[in-house]
């Protein structure tokens, strides 16, 4: 092949791949934060409100306030959404939901090939490296998953963004090149805030990207090119500088909460075993979930992850030293983007999978680079050797993402899926439980994950020492929804002792409503047994507490039942579902 059609080969390639690896992810359903980004969200499901997008929160009609500017993601599902052209009172179909997701995935993978390309890496590294990249098994949280299309979002136009800004030439190219890669850097941070990193790596591509003089690349660069080619990063430090003043002050819509007040060394240390944690997914990338965590990681990990570390630098100091700049570049990639979610600085979560789609590429480059070098000084029986052992790792890595797709199916099936790797996740027995009781109308199942929730919270009192009087969101809906269960079931006295037990709260403007829940929820206990003076109490006080509610004071006398509560309940495809770790 010569080069024109080799490149051809190269994106034909990545194309095939990448939609037999998630083709089976097409018919999957909405499923966890998909309800508040999209089948909740009113300003994405109406294009006027296009403008809105930039002024809040990604999860503006989720549960709780979040801090997650992203409105470019969310134009993104407004655009699916209107295309989708669902009946009035309806879910739009996923199927394009889902598409869209992988054409993202598909774009970053042929820019990361075009990115190599501005390299001049070796044909058999330009061709592996994007069509690993696009089937790894590690990518499908952010690809199958709907609310996971920021990853590839961000970094499609991060990996643009380091290309335009990577063009030389003449001054004229040069601008352009600045002027579109900071366009794309500015889409990148609007898409998902972990693309701030993108000066940081464009540093490293510029230290180590061979000169675009392909007549005389021997000839050294004059100062004033050199110079020339930092215009592109300075522009990108001060775009950083800049968002970063917007996002303290007026796209500020929350504080953050992190998971952890860990010690510095903690903190480490914990950094230490997710990189263990995260090379061995790469490498094996089995038993994957969305609720991992660090617990049952062995101490010895922490080794694992010093030795990864020494081995990334010698990398970058070998390649350097030996004349191989892409294998340093490589490197440097991988720990450049792997450092901001290390978790060294808090973040919400000590690990998620999603976290390296950036990072991921930069690793998979290096060892593929490495193993080029070695391979190119052999004969061509081992190297035949060799391209079939990567037609077999790439064959398995698509197995294992089209399997992977399918626990992405629908809601029960991932939260299974995820408790059987995870049986301690709260959030996930919580998920699981209004999924069974507001979609399946499994009520045996969702009172046994509601009663699950409460025993871990009270595990987890118990163990962090703290007060039983001190209360979740999620512990109290989990309270009001048994209660609603028991009451419906005709056990009154299970149901009032859950409504009794959120009454103990102390109220403020966080749990106003979930007082008023279960005051209207032991009214109509008490009047189902006659008491009427004190239910009219409680319908009262649930009134006050949530004037929204809409109890009438007629419906609160005896003679007329209970009160309407139609209000109480949200979108039954919605209730109980919280932002993942994003």
């Amino acid at each position: 092949m010569n080069d024109r059609e080799f490149n051809i080969g190269v994106v034909l390639a990545v194309i095939l791949t990448g939609m037999l690896a998630y083709s089976n992810s097409f018919s999957n359903d909405f499923v966890w934060d998909d309800a508040s980004s999209v089948l909740l969200h009113h300003h994405v499901q109406d294009p006027s409100q296009f403008f809105q997008l930039f002024r809040e929160d990604l999860h503006a009609f989720g549960r709780g306030q979040g801090n997650f500017y992203r409105p470019l993601l969310a134009a993104s599902f407004m655009l699916d959404y209107a295309l989708s052209r669902p009946a009035p009172g309806s879910q739009p179909s996923p199927l394009l939901f889902h598409l869209t997701n992988t054409l993202w995935h598909l774009a970053a993978a042929l820019l990361l090939a075009a990115l190599l390309r501005r390299f001049r890496v070796p044909k058999p590294v330009l061709f592996i490296v994007p069509v690993l990249y696009v089937v790894h098994p590690l990518h499908t949280q952010a690809v199958t998953y709907i609310s996971g299309r920021g990853d590839p979002m961000a970094a499609t136009f991060m990996f643009a963004a380091l290309w335009f800004s990577l063009w030389e030439g003449s001054a004229g190219r040069r601008f352009a090149g600045t002027v579109l890669g900071l366009l794309c850097f500015v889409a990148a941070v609007l898409s998902k805030e972990s693309a701030v990193i993108y000066p940081f790596l464009l540093l490293i591509l510029l230290l180590t990207a061979p000169s675009s003089n392909t007549v005389e690349p021997h000839v050294e660069e004059t100062s004033s090119r050199f110079w020339g080619r930092l215009i592109p990063l300075v522009v990108g430090f001060v775009a950083v500088a800049v968002y970063g003043v917007l996002r303290a002050t007026v796209l500020r819509f929350a504080n953050e909460s992190t998971s952890t007040s860990a010690g510095l060394v903690s903190r480490v240390t914990d950094a230490l075993k997710a990189l263990t944690v995260y090379v061995r997914l790469i490498i094996a990338p089995t038993d994957l979930h969305m609720e991992r965590t660090l617990d049952g990681v062995p101490t010895l990990a922490v080794f694992g992850g010093i030795v990864i570390l020494l081995i990334l630098v010698a990398g970058i100091v070998l390649g350097i030293r030996f004349g191989n700049r892409r294998i340093a570049a490589g490197s440097a990639w991988f720990l450049v983007t792997w450092f901001p979610i290390s978790g060294i600085i808090p973040l919400n979560a000590q690990i998620a999978e999603h976290w390296m789609y950036v990072p991921l590429a930069g690793l998979i480059w290096a060892v593929v680079e490495t193993l080029w070098m070695i391979l190119a000084k052999r004969g061509v029986l081992i190297q035949r050797v060799a391209g079939v052992t990567a037609f077999v790792v790439v064959l398995l890595c698509l197995y294992g993402t089209a399997s992977r797709n399918l626990v992405w199916r629908d809601n029960e099936t991932l939260f299974r899926d995820t408790l059987a790797k995870n049986p301690n996740s709260i959030r996930v027995h919580f998920n699981l439980a209004v999924t069974y009781e507001d979609i399946l109308k499994n009520i045996p199942g969702a009172r046994r994950h509601y009663e699950k929730v409460l025993s871990l919270y009270k595990e987890k009192k118990a163990a962090e020492g703290i007060s039983e009087d001190t209360f979740w969101p999620d512990e109290l809906e989990a309270h009001i929804s048994l209660g609603r269960i028991y009451a419906e079931q005709g056990n009154l006295d299970r149901a009032a002792n859950h409504f009794q037990t959120v009454l103990r709260v102390q109220p403020n403007e966080q749990n106003r409503s979930y007082l008023a829940e279960a005051s209207l929820g032991l009214g109509k206990c008490l009047l189902s047994i006659g008491d009427t003076d004190n239910a009219k109490k409680l319908f009262e006080q649930a009134a006050k507490l949530n004037p929204q509610l809409g109890v009438q004071q007629g419906a609160m006398s005896e003679s007329a039942g209970q009160p309407d509560t139609s209000s109480l309940k949200e979108n039954p495809s919605t209730q109980g579902v919280g932002e993942t770790t994003q």
